[in-house]
């Protein structure tokens, strides 16, 4: 009788642990770390060279082009490796990707139009950067709301 309890106990527990979602967001978010702290860099160098802190197209193109760029295509090559077991937070990540790719084709556009002198490629790049956080920005919200229900 003890040992039909006992297993009755560990069936419970492992049910209780059993959510596929759960165990994919929780390897999800602990493989998205690192690159979104690459992420957060990228952005910070970006404010460093642009809006209010812009200094000149050198300098912002010298930022584009020794780390920008660079690290924010690791992010996108990172976000496409991650393996993930759920359809939900494959779908998850899927956006995120789509983010990163649009922010990515903005700082890529951004410096063609540096070198090209072409102000309405400048505002197309803007666009995609801008675009690229609003597809991010939802993404954190559904991260969160997934978070929350799992």
């Amino acid at each position: 009788m003890k040992n039909i309890y006992a297993l009755f106990i560990a069936a419970l527990l492992i049910a209780g642990c059993s959510d596929p979602v759960k165990i994919d967001l929780t390897s999800y978010t602990r493989q998205i770390k690192p690159l979104t702290a690459i992420e957060e860099n990228v952005i910070n160098r970006w404010n460093s060279v642009s809006g209010k802190s812009f200094v000149n197209d050198s300098y912002m193109y010298q930022a584009l082009d020794e780390y920008i760029i660079d690290n924010c295509s690791k992010v996108v090559d990172g976000l496409k490796n991650i393996k993930l077991q759920t359809n939900e937070v494959k779908s998850l990540n899927n956006i995120y990707i789509s983010a990163a790719e649009k922010q990515l084709s903005g700082y890529q556009l951004m410096k063609t139009s540096l070198e090209k002198h072409d102000p309405k490629m400048m505002n197309d790049a803007y666009k995609l950067l801008t675009d690229g956080r609003a597809i991010e920005n939802d993404w954190a919200s559904k991260l969160e709301q997934m978070l929350k229900q799992h």
